[in-house]
């Protein structure tokens, strides 16, 4: 580096201390979380408040990095990053947000790039507030789907512009991913939210009983027939959900490709067409082209279907989800079914983290379920994750080999596992209690308890 490059460094290094230094009396009494970092993304200023949302001392983050302060944090999602990489304002930026003890919340926060007196980026500094636990089914807006993970976030984004629109809605995922939510929130932030939303799942309905389902029958079309409505007339005026798409009959397709084409539909047995008012969202649990290949998807009516297509990732390409949906779904079911809970343990995380979650989102929330109701230990902590029989694909030790003679029982190795894991953390972090306990996913005080009952002992200058 060139005398001159140090020069400018040490420069707007100055300046930003200067700056600091001139804001810290003010920014120390707020209640509202504050921090200010230098061009290189280190913390040069961060209040109490900050320290209490983190768990960290406010003292110890200082000259840390961003992304080391907050593991689960990627490059891409803190606004402070994009602040100082564009040089551009991030304001009321809402995020799912892991706070100190593990609890989710919904955070709003605002990053603005500090210059110096000669006009050069010195750092950024960032504005926060707790909005609400994440922990809201929703409202206004239909149901929250919560998520950290870039793909997923671009999907969600996605959503509320096609929901704007009375355009079909293609939604495609595997089974669990949560194409109904999509469904539910894309309806509730359309203008026909004050329409009724019908759901119908194809794969459900007989093929002999599908068509007059969808479209009706009128008196005499078939015997016992009466003058029923099917439910594009029952959805008049909202929107109708079909899901497993790829699941309906070819020629059951075909009549539902014109109804698209031309806005009406002829109920089973009758002569005179009815306009069908409804704007359809579509579900399929396979990527369109491959139930096209396999002769389950009609292509034109996936063309029809495709102006506004969305794709839900599978859990599995969202491990930052894995650990921020465990601790929801924890948080909200343990009051009612096993009150004793209130937190997620660090050798339960790891055995969520490890798993490839064929079933999605549906499996993860089964798994905590079980898990909660069988958890039989003392402790606030859900220490254990317990699968299902027939779930092979899961993070636990084969089931199928026997255990070697000596190797300790399924709790002796379970507490050498989760010792390995604090022994670890502990040393990635040189020690650091709040660093650690942070990493784990732990408030500071339930990382020394188990370190206590595991015969870990913390060095003296980070107790």
């Amino acid at each position: 580096m060139g005398s001159v490059e140090k020069s400018s460094i040490s420069n707007r290094n100055e300046e930003l201390n200067w700056l600091v230094r001139c804001l810290a009396p003010i920014f120390d009494g707020l209640r509202q979380p504050v921090t200010v970092v230098d061009q290189s993304g280190n913390y040069v200023y961060y209040n109490r408040a900050s320290g209490a949302l983190d768990g960290l001392d406010p003292q110890q983050v200082l000259g840390m990095h961003v992304l080391q302060s907050v593991p689960w944090l990627k490059p891409e999602q803190s606004t402070l990053l994009r602040c100082l990489a564009e040089g551009q304002p991030s304001i009321d930026t809402v995020q799912a947000y892991v706070g100190a003890g593990g609890e989710l919340l919904q955070y709003r926060h605002r990053a603005i790039p500090l210059y110096g007196r000669q006009g050069e980026l010195v750092g950024a500094m960032e504005v926060g507030e707790v909005v609400a636990d994440a922990l809201v089914a929703g409202g206004e807006d239909g149901p929250a789907i919560l998520s950290v993970a870039p793909c997923m976030l671009q999907q969600l984004q996605r959503l509320e512009v096609f929901a704007a629109t009375d355009l079909p809605l293609l939604v495609h995922g595997e089974t669990g991913t949560g194409k109904e939510l999509f469904a539910r929130r894309a309806h509730a932030l359309s203008p026909r939210r004050n329409g009724p939303l019908i759901s119908l799942n194809c794969a459900a309905i007989p093929e002999t009983l599908l068509e007059s389902t969808l479209f009706g029958t009128t008196r005499g079309a078939f015997t016992g027939a009466e003058n029923r409505k099917g439910i594009f007339a029952l959805a008049e005026g909202g929107t109708l959900f079909l899901d497993e798409i790829n699941s309906m009959p070819l020629g059951m397709q075909s009549k539902l490709l014109r109804v698209l084409q031309d806005g009406s539909f002829l109920p089973l047995g009758g002569l005179t067409a009815q306009r069908a008012d409804v704007r359809l969202i579509a579900a399929s649990n396979q990527a369109p082209r491959q139930a096209i290949g396999e002769g389950r998807l009609r292509e034109d009516l996936y063309y029809r279907l495709n102006v506004a297509c969305l794709s839900i990732p599978p859990l599995r390409d969202r491990p930052g989800d894995v650990e921020l949906l465990a601790r929801l779904f924890v948080r909200r079911d343990a009051p009612s079914l096993n009150p004793r809970v209130t937190s997620l343990g660090a050798a339960a995380l790891a055995r969520l983290q490890a798993c490839a979650w064929p079933g999605n989102v549906r499996q993860l929330e089964n798994a905590i379920r079980r898990s909660l109701l069988l958890h039989d230990q003392d402790g606030a902590e859900l220490d254990e994750i317990i699968f299902a029989d027939d779930e092979v694909d899961h993070p636990a030790l084969p089931a199928c080999e026997p255990c070697p003679s000596g190797s300790g029982s399924l709790r002796e190795r379970l507490s050498e596992q989760e010792r390995n894991l604090i022994a670890q953390a502990l040393h990635e972090v040189s020690g650091n209690l709040s660093l650690a306990a942070k990493r784990l996913g732990v408030p500071r005080t339930t990382l020394l308890g188990r370190m206590r009952r595991l015969g870990l002992q913390a060095s003296r200058e980070h107790l």
